[in-house]
């Protein structure tokens, strides 16, 4: 199997304007700018990092999630709630935050901008 060992360098000259720009979109997904150059062969535009906002969201939707799992324990014990229909919330809003997560970490192919399907654009 051939190393993986990345040996190989190019140079690229490119505008002050040029260098601006590479430089604000690779600092919105937190890649290198190698990694994100990487990115773009594969035809692949990286994802932006979540937003503060976002992060908070996903925060809030796990609490609300652990909040109906402690309440589902507790009617359980007591016998004055439906379980299953707790229990099928919990699963339900956990399986949306991992969509959620899904698709901000989805990358954009570079096709789907090309053919006007553009939901992210790196920057």
């Amino acid at each position: 199997m051939k190393s993986k060992k990345r040996n190989k360098s190019i140079k690229i000259r490119l505008t002050v304007d040029e260098f601006n720009t590479l430089n604000e979109r690779v600092a919105l997904t937190g890649l290198s700018r190698e990694e994100y150059v990487r990115s773009l062969m594969k035809m692949e535009i990286p994802p932006s990092l979540p937003s503060p906002d976002m992060i908070e969201t996903i925060k809030q939707l796990r609490l609300i999630g652990n909040n109906i799992n402690q309440l589902a324990v507790i009617a359980y014990k007591t016998g004055s709630i439906d379980i299953m229909k707790y229990k099928n919330d919990y699963e339900r809003l956990q399986n949306q935050i991992l969509k959620i997560i899904t698709l901000i970490n989805q990358p954009t192919k570079l096709e789907e901008i090309k053919n006007g399907n553009n939901k992210d654009m790196g920057s």
